[in-house]
């Protein structure tokens, strides 16, 4: 019989399961249950001849899909058995699939021992934190890319968050591929539009450096009174060392953090470091830097340990937020300190390779974000020489132009 919407209404319930065949799709039947639930199926053979296995393909349920629609997808996977695949056994396949959030589970297993553990550190946070709720239930192959720029889009309030996420994405989606997971060249994060990201161009100068030395003092002295319970917090003279160094060498915080004794050359006024975010890197100690370390005393193997006597100092933001209140200074990080290093030696006429070569960086790039301040000395150096030469012309003899002889 043909199936059609009247014909599929009037299946009787007869306490058995059986099927009906539609005369004009081989193989594409309706399947009425013991209860009377009635589905759609294709029934095919995966393989040749008679011997090959009858598969029953599951479409969806009537009347929540119409009879059409089952026809119309019957033809589809019907075509798809005619090019020897099997439907039945790739929506088997679909079913043990991993998920998003299962695929990273071997993803991390494989990559956190490649990459540092800062590095590996914020990988699962951002995994955690926006990744698996928006998607992290679906299934790897399944993901699009209108699914990843909804959730890029969702984070455009966060856009420097927004572009580490869909780093993540790309480099695992690739990781997918490689093993299996989803077809080759089918990333669904190329394409992307990262945002801009601006790079800070403000940078502390005279007045906020002398504010925050006088922070420094009271707080040694008088500590930190919170204004809104009168309790004084005590400045702890391990955490004022370790920001002064970061001034003094312009070097990040972890890099100061786990300084170790061990580390450092106080003939050749360096700290070989074994690692750090560009890899190992010589830390130049100027006499400031070397003065503050000298009258540290030696706890354990790190220059700033932990409260306790062991490890090394971890959380430094909260003593950095009493030093901007009481310096009465907003918005400034902990990381404005090396660039305030790098802005006060652009601006003292040191060259950008010299200045890249003290910070560590690896990329040209990276130093030239302090290009317009190592300008100005350039610029005071042109006009100082320009008005000697003023000077000296207007107050010298005017002489008297000769013609060359002809």
């Amino acid at each position: 019989m043909k199936l059609t919407k009247r014909a599929v209404e009037a299946l009787q319930v007869t306490g058995k399961r059986y099927g009906v065949f539609d005369r004009d799709v081989t193989g594409f039947a309706v399947r009425v249950g013991a209860s009377g639930d009635k589905s759609f199926y294709l029934v095919y053979r995966a393989g040749k001849g008679r011997a090959a296995t009858k598969r029953w393909l599951r479409l969806g349920t009537f009347p929540t899909m119409s009879v059409e629609q089952a026809r119309d997808i019957a033809k589809q996977k019907a075509a798809q058995v005619a090019l020897g695949e099997d439907p039945a056994e790739q929506v088997s396949e679909y079913k043990v699939a991993p998920t998003i959030k299962t695929a990273f589970i071997s993803f991390f297993e494989q990559h956190d021992t490649k990459i540092k553990s800062s590095t590996s550190a914020a990988y699962h946070r951002i995994a955690e934190q926006y990744i698996f709720p928006a998607i992290g239930s679906i299934k790897v192959a399944a993901v699009q890319y209108r699914q990843v720029a909804s959730l890029h889009y969702a984070m455009k309030d966060t856009p420097y968050q927004a572009n580490r996420m869909a780093a993540l994405l790309s480099k695992f989606f690739g990781w997918c591929e490689k093993n299996g997971y989803r077809e080759r060249g089918s990333n669904p994060v190329v394409g992307l539009e990262k945002y801009e990201e601006q790079k800070r161009q403000a940078f502390m100068g005279r007045e906020e450096l002398e504010a925050l030395g006088n922070a420094f003092r009271i707080m040694e002295t008088q500590g930190y009174t919170n204004p809104k319970t009168g309790k004084v917090t005590t400045f702890d003279p391990s955490i004022a060392a370790a920001l002064k160094v970061m001034l003094f060498t312009g070097a990040r915080c972890m890099e100061v953090l786990t300084l170790k004794w061990e580390y450092i050359d106080i003939d050749r006024s360096i700290a070989n470091l074994p690692d750090s975010k560009t890899g190992a890197k010589s830390l130049h100690l100027p006499p400031p830097a070397l003065a503050v370390l000298a009258a540290l005393p030696r706890i354990n193997e790190y220059c700033f340990p932990g409260r306790r006597g062991t490890g090394h100092i971890v959380n430094v933001k909260d003593t950095w937020r009493r030093l901007l209140d009481t310096a009465r200074l907003t918005g400034w990080r902990i990381h404005d300190l090396r660039h305030a290093y790098a802005s006060y030696a652009a601006c003292s006429g040191k060259s950008l390779p010299v200045i890249g070569a003290i910070l560590g960086h690896t990329q040209a790039a990276t130093t030239a974000r302090y290009a317009h301040l190592a300008d100005n000395p350039v610029a005071v150096a042109a006009a100082e020489t320009a008005a000697q030469i003023q000077k000296d012309f207007s107050g010298g003899k005017v002489l008297p132009f000769k013609k060359a002889a002809e």
